[in-house]
Parts: C-alpha cells; sequence; structure tokens
C-alpha cells in the first residue's frame, strides 16, 4: 500500500466523520428534543475523611 492510498483511506474516513456530524447538526437525526435548561443543586458538604488533616499529617521524623 503506498502513502498515497493510506491518504485517501484516511481521508475518507474524515470525510465520513465531517459528513456525520453536519448530518447531527442539521437535525436530520433527531429522536428527542432537549430544553436546553442546565438547572445546578448546591449539595450540603458532607464529610469526607478522605481530606482531613488528621490523616495526612504524620510524625515528623526523628533525625
Amino acid at each position: 500500500m503506498s502513502i498515497e492510498e493510506k491518504k485517501e483511506i484516511d481521508a475518507g474516513g474524515a470525510h465520513a466523520a465531517i459528513a456525520m456530524a453536519l448530518h447531527e447538526y442539521l437535525g436530520n437525526n433527531v429522536h428527542d428534543t432537549e430544553s436546553m435548561v442546565l438547572t445546578i443543586n448546591r449539595v450540603s458538604q458532607v464529610y469526607s475523611p478522605w481530606s482531613s488533616k488528621a490523616f495526612m499529617l504524620r510524625e515528623i521524623p526523628k533525625r
């Protein structure tokens, strides 16, 4: 397989990806509609011992 044939194969995959992206973007494959609303709810801080200083600090090594 020559370099030119490899470039053609690679370009074919790129062309297919671009075609599929355009197909999706233009709405030809819409199976549901989204409200495009993002809701962020604050969650109360739950105690997590993995970041506790008590577990991070160790005894100072003796010299």
